[in-house]
């Protein structure tokens, strides 16, 4: 297994419990260390089977804002 970094991932999202903080969004910034496992990807060396970064960014951003 291998461990993937994605360091300050920013994200847009509603954060709060009153309705006066939920009136404007707020910048979150995420750390991520996550374990994959590459090692087919890199056995491949292409594109096609390489771990997709802006997938795993966008996946992220959902989670926050849901």
């Amino acid at each position: 297994m291998d461990t993937i970094f994605l360091n300050d991932l920013r994200v847009e999202t509603i954060v709060g419990i009153w309705d006066w903080e939920r009136q404007m969004p707020q910048t979150v910034s995420i750390d991520l260390e996550m374990a994959a496992d590459i090692q087919s990807a890199a056995a491949a060396d292409t594109l096609e089977a390489a771990l997709d970064y802006k997938a795993v960014s966008k996946r992220v951003a959902a989670l926050v804002q849901e």
